[in-house]
């Protein structure tokens, strides 16, 4: 009897296990209840704000053309300077006698040459009277009226002013070679004196200064930069995703950050074509239509970019917690498909993104107008999965 009632009890245990198993099973098979939004087309303007920095429409690394030290700067940063006007100084003890020692030279070369013309006027006028006297020795040879002697002598002298003559042409050559060598080094001298001043090529800014006073550089090193012409413009860098609403000629709105209240209004000029350098952005630059005396290079800005979407793109914005991100990097949602009686399946969809705004982030691709799009829980959710949704949006 023992027996029986003990394998009644077994019975009822593992019957009861039994139906456990099975009310999980139900449980498990539930599909899994969704927060979601309806997504809707965000097709038109829209205004992002970015920052940049005002620079001239064209700058310029300012350098002395020889090397030497500084011994007097007369710019700063921020002024305002005119064409032709000496911002800096070098020492130029050196460069002075550098000119001393050409002009000596110069000066050598030309008494040389003075002198070798001198001497070929003389050869000249011996070798004339000496061609003469030779021509008239020769007829008297000839007619038998003076000796072989004479007549000898007569011509090694002709012969002598000759060689003479040549020897003091050739040395007038050399004595016009040698002035015009010094010519050359003199206006070189000079020139080198004239470059231990360096002057402003145009009117402008000076935006940044490279040296200070007393340093001894090398030609070439950058001892300001320069802002040239005066048009302003305005420099900021627009990401991936926004530079192809972008096109030159497009109005924008810029606002100076030390002098609020005002705005200006600027054009676009430029818009890069490479991302190189710049990580996911492009550099656009923009002209400010309106002048300003107090608006310097330098000066940060605002820009206000009202952005127009073509009519066959979109942009959507959803939660950020309605992204989820594969090993590969790429980021997608998941989307409630086949909605029948409340149930639906989850489809992964991999989507390409903007910029995370206060309202949530941008979506240019991957969800369309009126896809119910999970808003919570991605992480613990698979690929086809059911899902339960409500019959109410989420907001």
């Amino acid at each position: 009897m023992k027996k029986v009632l003990i394998s009644i009890f077994i019975i009822l245990v593992l019957a009861a296990c039994g139906k456990e198993k099975d009310q999980e099973v139900q449980r498990e098979k539930k599909p899994r209840s969704v927060r979601y939004i309806v997504a809707e087309d965000k097709n038109s303007e829209f205004q992002r704000v970015f920052a940049g920095n005002i620079i001239s429409e064209t700058e310029s690394n300012l350098s002395f053309r020889v090397s030497g030290t500084i011994i007097k700067k007369y710019a700063k940063l921020g002024d305002y300077v005119k064409k032709g006007q000496v911002l800096a100084e070098l020492d130029n003890e050196d460069y002075k006698l550098e000119v001393e020692n050409a002009v000596a030279q110069y000066e050598s070369s030309r008494a040389k040459l003075t002198e070798a013309d001198a001497q070929i006027k003389s050869s000249r006028a011996s070798l004339m009277k000496s061609k003469n006297e030779y021509a008239r020795i020769e007829k008297l040879y000839y007619d038998d009226n003076v000796s072989k002697s004479q007549y000898d002598s007569s011509k090694a002298d002709r012969d002598v002013t000759e060689s003479q003559m040549s020897q003091f042409e050739a040395y007038k050559k050399s004595a016009q070679s040698n002035l015009k060598a010094s010519e050359m080094q003199l206006a070189q001298s000079k020139l080198r004196l004239s470059y231990t001043k360096l002057v402003a090529p145009e009117s402008g800014f000076i935006t940044s200064e490279g040296k200070e006073e007393n340093e001894t550089i090398s030609s070439g090193t950058p001892v300001y930069t320069m802002s040239l012409g005066e048009k302003l413009q305005t420099e900021t860098f627009i990401p991936e995703t926004l530079i192809g609403f972008l096109e030159k000629g497009q109005k924008v709105t810029v606002e100076i950050t030390a002098l609020p209240g005002k705005t200006y209004t600027g054009e676009i000029r430029e818009i890069g074509t490479s991302s190189a350098g710049y990580g996911n952005t492009f550099p656009v630059k923009i002209e400010l239509l309106e002048k300003d005396d107090f608006i310097k290079p330098g000066m940060s800005s605002k820009i206000s970019f009202e952005l127009n979407q073509d009519s066959n793109e979109y942009r959507m914005i959803i939660p950020v917690s309605a992204l989820d991100q594969n090993p590969a990097g790429e980021k997608y949602v998941y989307i409630v498909k086949e909605i029948k009686n409340g149930i639906g399946s989850a489809i992964r969809s991999i989507v390409t993104i903007g910029d995370i705004t206060t309202d949530g982030v941008e979506i240019f691709s991957g969800i369309k107008s009126g896809d119910y799009v999970i808003t919570s829980g991605v992480t613990q959710i698979t690929d086809g999965q059911d899902v339960a949704v409500s019959l109410k949006e989420e907001n």
